[in-house]
């Protein structure tokens, strides 16, 4: 029997291995597809680079909440990342044409605004 997720590895080098492993995607930032993300936003749950999670970080946190990959995790906030991803928010994008607009411009969306509402309350 599996003890609970106390005994689990939230190293960031766990994390990274299977969020890398569960979504092809992760491996590259969602916004510029640079190999090796280093930042995450944690409420939009993607991956992103150096130069664009310095753009999210502009955002404000209530539109995008960057972390380090390389930061502590705990299970509540792993679990953002372990429900989203970037292959699905790619298909998101791709559905109604986000892909199109600036980072400013998108992630202030009724659809993005949306999202971030449904990722969180999966976690609940």
């Amino acid at each position: 029997m599996k003890e609970s997720n106390i005994l689990e590895d939230y190293s960031s080098i766990s994390i990274s291995n299977r969020l890398f492993s569960k979504d092809y995607e992760n491996k590259c930032c969602v916004e510029c597809k640079s190999p090796m993300p280093s930042y995450v936003s944690i409420n939009n749950s993607i991956f992103l680079c150096n130069n664009c999670g310095e753009r999210h970080k502009k955002l404000g946190y209530n539109i995008s909440y960057i972390r380090k990959l390389t930061s502590d995790w705990d299970p509540y906030l792993y679990s953002f990342l372990e429900r989203g991803g970037n292959s699905r928010f790619i298909r998101l994008s791709l559905k109604y044409n986000l892909d199109k607009l600036s980072i400013e411009q998108k992630f202030r969306t009724r659809i993005l605004e949306w999202y971030r509402l449904l990722v969180s309350k999966l976690n609940n």
